[in-house]
Parts: structure tokens; C-alpha cells; sequence
């Protein structure tokens, strides 16, 4: 077993995971060098309108994305939460959350974690106490409460009478999180908070108010804007009778007293949450909707039934350990997907860097990913993915890159060349699994999604096609233009030379090879959705047309070569003799190319990008560069990447089944725990990158990100591996 902790399954046979390892967290690398990773792990509960991070140390932080991202209970340091659960036995009082509290102690404190619950139990001489943070899930795109359920259970175990005072707080600190770091006397836009209670509803409330001295920064609620002016109530309601309720601008805390006889028992409910609507309404529904949660002193979810109609439970999977993670892919992408107030849909966040440390909703081609998966177990979300990008795509077909605050988006300094392929690669399986072709003549108000002309789907997908095929446009060499960048955001760095001089004339095989694998599907299914919407036709001519060239150009510019190139850059080409992973994935996918081409490529990839590699290909063979944000077999420069890995296994699951399985499996979180059980980064989630067998580092999350309490969860190896696992299944 290992001292991080283990899997099994709670009551009603959803995954859960107990850590048994110590916090404050601390390893070493075999150079005894200190391993990066944040002191106080932490797991996710959410739903779509609520994200609500627990730590090892059962401290929470309460975030939203619903408008722009931002923590409610902002705590000092980044990326923190201000919270303190408390009891006092016989006058003795107790911390129960926090770095030096109960909860890190690991012989008085048990801790597992599961899908929609948090569940710490103590003992503090001769009394027994469950603390439980349970969620419940999302049925619909625009639906869920934005609290959680804590449910307290103190059981006597003394033998004799105990006066015991139970107390919970949370901060109120609203701070947008693209903030978090900015000097506070120069943001525009100020908070303040003012504190009430509610005898009649045994509850409290901290009403938070924005302040601007700009009269254009925020004109009203619905508008779009980088600052955000509209944050919720944060409220705490009690179900337990005899509930004291103090608390100021600060804060609000929940004071309950009582006594127990020898083997008595008492359970305590409260409602902690928020609610963006300032009426009492939402915030009644919220807790009615809480309230009715089953009585829990366990580890499990006080909604466990809800969450067991959306988990899929992969009874086809015979084995049990795979059966188990799949679950947990599910669970988390489902947790991790954020509704949008003011694109009325719904998205999977990438995580991690973009959305929970930089506060901003990035990037396009990650929420097109994220989706694929959907397509098979939870269309309707899938459909909300692909609504909400097209709202964020301009009339002339531009898909804009970066959301931040509420609605605005950009590309800020990038001008990427392949957010159009993820969005056509999406729509394409879409279509081909769901056979929902009605989509297409769905409308849809273009971006700035509001006040716009409706397009149908089917014409915004040619304006993208349109914007593709002349905006990006094709180079010398007949293949996909590179601009700033493709997929890979750091392709700049390999060579210090003026960006102008590269910016227009590079090509990328990736983007090359990614178009003809999603053309010769998309295409198909779009002559199948014609019979919905006429308009079609014609698209489906010109992408023909334009397929047809793009692979003219590819397999001649490939020739004889064993593998395909990586680009061509600053007027050379890149990747003749060292390979690139990027575009091998997609290449493999090719119809037109034989499969003893196919089979001869990936042998190529077992010596060159394979060989010493532990969960799956890294990005490159022999990295070319190295600079201060770069080491060699780090990130883009030769780390190892789920989004890389996933085309690849799709790949070879089209000439070797068995074979993709096994690479499949390699990339699971099981076999990442396996490999390295010393990270606590290895068991329920990931980063979208882990660093190569190239550097010490090996199997950690990319170390430039983890130095500054970032996040470890990323939706990345949820998606691929679920997406890949229904792919090969089919």
C-alpha cells in the first residue's frame, strides 16, 4: 500500500480515495533535491454552477466561474480559502481544520474523498466525530446549487456526560482570481461587504457590493467585461435547532451547544454556499434542494443517488481497478464543468493554470477536448460545448481563444492556427456518435452573443471552414500555416529570431495532418446532416476540395520518410531526423495511408519517442532547446502529454486493438500511481503535462507551475482516457 493512500469504493460502489499520507506534504527527488508540489493537496466537489476545492487539512475554498472566475472566501496566500470548523468537549477546544488542526494528524484523523463528498472523521477522547462535505450534482446545463451540505455527527463514546459546542465559520473575501495577485489599490473595481442575520431562517448572510469609480466599466449585470461588478451572497443556513449565528463583514460563523449522554448521538446540518441572485428565492431553492439529502455519518455522498444516475457504471469493464477510474473520469469532468451566465451554456475548463490560477476561462481548443468523451455518455453537455464555442466565435469565422471576466474574449498576444480543427475534430464526433444532425440547423447568436444576427450552426461551421481555409490559408509547401502557434503554444522558443520573420510564413504538419483525419470523418456526417440543412452542400464540396490538396500536399512532402515532419519554420523544415510527437497521432488516423505505412511509423515511434518512457510517448526524441522556462524533457520541450498521447492510442487502435489498449492502460492514472507512488499528483488527478524520463523530475506535473500553491487538477487525462477508452471499445 502506499503511504500517499489507496482506492476502494464507498457503500453504494463509487470510487473514493483515502489519504493516509501526512501534510504539510513533503518529498524528495533521488538528487535530494525538494519535490514541487503544493503542501495541502486537494480534491474537487462541483457542479455545474459550484466548484469547491477541499484540502487534506479540511480547509475549502469556494469558487466560481459562473460570471468570471473568482474565490469567495479568498484566504491570504494564493490560491486559498479562509475557513475553521471547531469543538469544544468539556472545555477543551479542538481545531478541526487547518495545517496544524486535527485533520493532519493521521492517527486521529481519517480522511477519504469520493464523487460529491469529503468526509473527515476524529477521535478526540472518547468522542467520535464525522465531518462531511457533500455536493450535489447537475441534471441540467443551466441547473445546480451553488452550496454544499455539511452534516456533523459527535458520538459519546465516553462513558460519561459531555458538554460539547460545535462551530463553524467561513470567510467572506470576494477576490477575482485573475487578481489575485494584482496590487489591490490599482484595480477599478473595489468590494465591500455588509453582514445580516435571519432568526425566522436560522441563517446568516454577507451581501458583497462593487464599487467603481469608471461608470463604463461594468454598465450593467448582463454586459460584457474583463472586471466583473456583480458577486454573489455568500449565506450560511442551519438545519439543527438551537444555532447561534455570529459573525461581521469579515465572516460568518455557526455556533451550536448541546450535551450528550454516554452513547448519545448528535447530528448537525448546515448549509454553506452562494447565490448570485440577491432575492431570497434562488437561495431558498438552493437549500431546499440541500436540505433533502440523506443523513450521512460516513464517507459517502449525502446525494450519492443523484450522482449514480450520471456516472455511468461501465458494467462492460471487467477490469475492476479500470472500471473504478473510468467512474472517477467521469466524476470529475462532470464536476469540473462550469456554466456560463452570460452565454447560457455550459463547458469543461481546462483547470489547473488557465482557469484556477489565472482566472481565465483558456483555451478553446482545451474546452473542444474536454468534450469528446460527452459524446457517448452525456450528449446534451456535449451539444452546450459546442454552443457555447460558437458563441464565442465571430461572424467571419474567428474562434475566439481566451474568455475572461464575464463574457469577454480574446486571444490576447496569440494568433493560434488550430482552434477551428479542434472545433471541426469535436463537431465531427458529435455527429458521428450522437446522429444528432437537427444540430446544424440550430441558431445561434455569433460573438459578442448579443443583439447579433442568428446564424444557423451549419453556416457558422462554413464561416469557420471559410476562416480556416483563407485566414490561416495554406504555405509553400501546400500545407496548414503555423502562425503564432499550433497546438503547441512554446514553438516560438526554438529559435531566437525576429517573430515577424516567422510569423506568416511557417507551416505546421501537425495542424496538416489533423485536418485530414477530421475532414474524412466530418465530411460524411455533414452530406448526412444536408438532409437537414441544404446549405451543406456545399461546404461539403469545398472541404473536399480542400482536403484533397491538403493531402496531395501532406503525403508528398512525407515521401519515402518513415515519419512525417513537424513543421517548417523560419524557412527550414523541422523534424527530419529528430521526432516530433505532435503530428504522428493524427498522421496515423489517415485513411489514404497503408497500414504497413502506419505499422512502420509506429515501430519509428516505439525507438525514438517511446523508448524510456514509463506512461506513453513524450513529446519529442532529442529536444533541441533550452532556455530558464524550459528544461530539456519538460512541457513542450520533450514532456510527456496526455492530448498528444490520445490521437496516437486512437491511432493504433485502428490497426492493433490490443496494442492501444495496452498504451491506453500505461497512461491511466492507475499506472501513474504505480510508477510514482511517491507524489501525491499521481492518483486523482493530473496536470495536462508530466515531465519526461529526460529529467529528474520524471513524473511530476510541469515543475515552473507548481511552485506557487498552483492547482494539480487538470481535465485533460479525464477526457483522453475516457475518450480513448470509448473509442477502442466501439
Amino acid at each position: 500500500m502506499s503511504n500517499i493512500g489507496h482506492w476502494s469504493s464507498d457503500k453504494t460502489g463509487l470510487p473514493c480515495f483515502e489519504y493516509t499520507g501526512t501534510i504539510p506534504y513533503s518529498a524528495k527527488l533521488e538528487n535530494g533535491t525538494d519535490v514541487k508540489l503544493p503542501e495541502d493537496p486537494w480534491f474537487l466537489l462541483g457542479n455545474y454552477r459550484f466548484t469547491l476545492f477541499t484540502h487534506i487539512s479540511g480547509e475549502y475554498e469556494l469558487i466560481s466561474g459562473q460570471r468570471s472566475w473568482a474565490r469567495v472566501n479568498q484566504g491570504k496566500k494564493r490560491n486559498s480559502g479562509v475557513n475553521l470548523s471547531e469543538i469544544t468537549v468539556d472545555g477543551e477546544k479542538y481545531a478541526l481544520t487547518g495545517m496544524d488542526s486535527l485533520a493532519a494528524d493521521t492517527e486521529k484523523c481519517r480522511r477519504i474523498f469520493g464523487c460529491g463528498f469529503a468526509n473527515y472523521s476524529y477521535e478526540i477522547d472518547g468522542v467520535s466525530v464525522n465531518r462531511n462535505l457533500s455536493v450535489k450534482p447537475s441534471t441540467e446545463i443551466d441547473n445546480g446549487a451553488s452550496a454544499f451540505l455539511l452534516t456533523v455527527t459527535v458520538k459519546n463514546k465516553s462513558g460519561k456526560n459531555v458538554n460539547c459546542t460545535y462551530s463553524e465559520y467561513v470567510g467572506a473575501n470576494f477576490e477575482g482570481i485573475q487578481f489575485q495577485t494584482a496590487p489591490k489599490e490599482w484595480l477599478p473595481v473595489k468590494f465591500s461587504n455588509e453582514y445580516s442575520e435571519n432568526a425566522s431562517d436560522n441563517s446568516a448572510r454577507v451581501i458583497i457590493t462593487a464599487h467603481s469609480d469608471d461608470p463604463m466599466l461594468v454598465p450593467d449585470r448582463e454586459s460584457m467585461s474583463k472586471h466583473d461588478a456583480f458577486p454573489p451572497i455568500l449565506f450560511m443556513k442551519s438545519l439543527s435547532e438551537n444555532t447561534v449565528f455570529s459573525g461581521d463583514i469579515s465572516g460568518i460563523k455557526a455556533e451550536i451547544s448541546y450535551s450528550l449522554a454516554p452513547d448519545e448521538e448528535k447530528t448537525i446540518r448546515i448549509i454553506i454556499g452562494y447565490s448570485f441572485e440577491y432575492g431570497a428565492s434562488m437561495q431558498d431553492n438552493f437549500c431546499a434542494e440541500l436540505s433533502a439529502g440523506k443523513i450521512v455519518s460516513e464517507p459517502v455522498c449525502a446525494f450519492a443517488d443523484d450522482w449514480l444516475k450520471i456516472i455511468p457504471d461501465f458494467s462492460d469493464e471487467k477490469d475492476e481497478a479500470l472500471r473504478r477510474e473510468l467512474r472517477w473520469h467521469v466524476y470529475n469532468l462532470e464536476s469540473m464543468a462550469t456554466y456560463s451566465e452570460y452565454y447560457n451554456e455550459t463547458k469543461i475548463p481546462q483547470g489547473t493554470i488557465y482557469d484556477y490560477d489565472w482566472g481565465c476561462h483558456a483555451s478553446a481548443r482545451d474546452n473542444f477536448q474536454h468534450a469528446l468523451p460527452l459524446v457517448y455518455y452525456n450528449p446534451k453537455l456535449a451539444k452546450s460545448v459546442l454552443r457555447y464555442m460558437l458563441k464565442r466565435t465571430t461572424p467571419f469565422g474567428e474562434i475566439r481563444l481566451i474568455e475572461s471576466g464575464n463574457g469577454y474574449a480574446e486571444n490576447e498576444r496569440y494568433f493560434t492556427s488550430d482552434q477551428q480543427l479542434y472545433f471541426f475534430l469535436l463537431l465531427s464526433e458529435y455527429l458521428r456518435v450522437t446522429k444528432d444532425y437537427a444540430f446544424m440547423s440550430e441558431k445561434i447568436q455569433p460573438y459578442p452573443a448579443k443583439n447579433q444576427t442568428e446564424m444557423t450552426a451549419a453556416e457558422l461551421t462554413e464561416k469557420c471552414f471559410i476562416f480556416l481555409r483563407d485566414t490561416i490559408g495554406t504555405g509553400a509547401h501546400g500545407l496548414v500555416k503555423l502562425l503564432n502557434s499550433d497546438w503547441n503554444d512554446a514553438v516560438y522558443y526554438i529559435e531566437k529570431v525576429p517573430y515577424n520573420n516567422i510569423f506568416l510564413t511557417g507551416e505546421s504538419h501537425m495542424n496538416s495532418a489533423m485536418a485530414i483525419s477530421i475532414f474524412q470523418t466530418l465530411i460524411p456526417e455533414l452530406k448526412e446532416a444536408a438532409k437537414y440543412s441544404g446549405q451543406l452542400d456545399r461546404l461539403c464540396e469545398s472541404m473536399t476540395y480542400y482536403l484533397d490538396n491538403i493531402l496531395r500536399a501532406y503525403l508528398a512532402d512525407m515521401g519515402e520518410r518513415s515519419f512525417p515532419r513537424r513543421m517548417y519554420f523560419n524557412n527550414k523544415p523541422y523534424g527530419d531526423d529528430n521526432m516530433f510527437l505532435e503530428p504522428q497521432g493524427f498522421t496515423l488516423q489517415i485513411n489514404e495511408l497503408s497500414e504497413e505505412r502506419k505499422r512502420l511509423l509506429y515501430e519509428e515511434m516505439k525507438k525514438r519517442v517511446y523508448s524510456g518512457e514509463k506512461l506513453g510517448a513524450r513529446e519529442q526524441e532529442a529536444p533541441e532547446f533550452e532556455d530558464e522556462n524550459f528544461d530539456k524533457g519538460s512541457r513542450e520541450n520533450g514532456g510527456f502529454w496526455y492530448a498528444l498521447n490520445g490521437p496516437v492510442i486512437i491511432g493504433v487502435s485502428q490497426f492493433d486493438k490490443e496494442e492501444a489498449d495496452r498504451l491506453l492502460k500505461n497512461m491511466t492514472l492507475q499506472h501513474l500511481s504505480e510508477e510514482f507512488p511517491q507524489y501525491w499528483s499521481s492518483y486523482w488527478s493530473a496536470a495536462d503535462n508530466i515531465e519526461s524520463s529526460l529529467i529528474p523530475e520524471e513524473g511530476l506535473p510541469d515543475q515552473s507551475l507548481t511552485y506557487a500553491n498552483i492547482p494539480v487538477y487538470c481535465a485533460h487525462p479525464h477526457a483522453w482516457i475516457l475518450y480513448c477508452y470509448y473509442r477502442i471499445n466501439e
